[in-house]
């Protein structure tokens, strides 16, 4: 009688726990959706703050969920609405090592390059930013050369020349104010070289020209003044600068 009372409060112990192990688990998987409802509605009504709370709940608690890498890109895009650049990166990144094969991994690609971008400064300071943002964008586009995100993504990397151009140009632009026309010659031939897509091309060789000009290089000032297409240039002041070119230097 002593063994059948042991073997039947075993198992009545042993069904408890598993009924309390099966309701703890139906609990907390509805704690999981309604954390997810929840922030993903603060998402839409881009209160950004109250939704990372409950949107980063989802993404610890249940990884394995099917919900979880649209928490987790909710996420991402929480930070990058709040400027949150260098964390967004993160979280997007996170995204792409956890949930590679997401429906959602091509675009968070190419918000990775969206942050960079919101975080490249003005063309007067360190570019390092910038830099980034064009591999970023290139990379997306060899992964995805046929994403709807590919245009924008060009577009992006042309921006971010034409700032890298524009540095260059000011730079060289800085030498000829000093009269240092070799430094010059030499500032503007990356432009040439490297930038050679973008606006500040013919205004780039309408100063070298003139740089050549000035140190008696006439055979390099003719050469240069036949590369540089008049009407492309866009003030009245380089026209001018172009009509004086082959005037005899001082």
């Amino acid at each position: 009688m002593k063994s059948y009372k042991q073997t039947f409060l075993f198992f009545s112990v042993t069904l408890l726990i598993l009924w309390g192990c099966s309701g703890s688990k139906t609990v907390e998987t509805g704690s999981f959706l309604q954390r997810y409802e929840k922030g993903s509605q603060l998402y839409e009504d881009e209160k950004y703050y109250k939704a990372i709370d409950h949107l980063t709940f989802v993404v610890y608690n249940a990884p394995g969920s099917d919900i979880a890498d649209d928490a987790q890109f909710k996420l991402a895009k929480s930070h990058y609405y709040l400027k949150e650049y260098l964390v967004a990166i993160d979280e997007f990144q996170r995204l792409l090592l956890r949930w590679p094969a997401s429906d959602l991994a091509e675009e968070a690609d190419f918000m990775i390059g969206e942050c960079y971008f919101e975080l490249s400064p003005v063309y007067q300071r360190d570019q390092t930013y910038t830099y980034d943002a064009i591999q970023q964008y290139q990379d997306f586009i060899d992964t995805y050369p046929h994403s709807k995100f590919r245009k924008q993504a060009e577009e992006r990397i042309q921006t971010c020349r034409l700032k890298l151009a524009k540095k260059v140009f000011d730079a060289g632009e800085l030498y000829m104010i000093l009269r240092e026309w070799k430094a010059a010659i030499i500032t503007f031939e990356e432009i040439i070289n490297k930038y050679y897509d973008t606006p500040l091309y013919q205004p780039t060789l309408l100063n070298m020209a003139e740089c050549y000009k000035k140190i008696g290089d006439v055979e390099k000032l003719s050469e240069i003044y036949g590369e540089i297409d008049k009407t492309k240039l866009e003030s009245p002041q380089d026209r001018l600068r172009y009509n004086s070119l082959m005037d005899t230097p001082d």
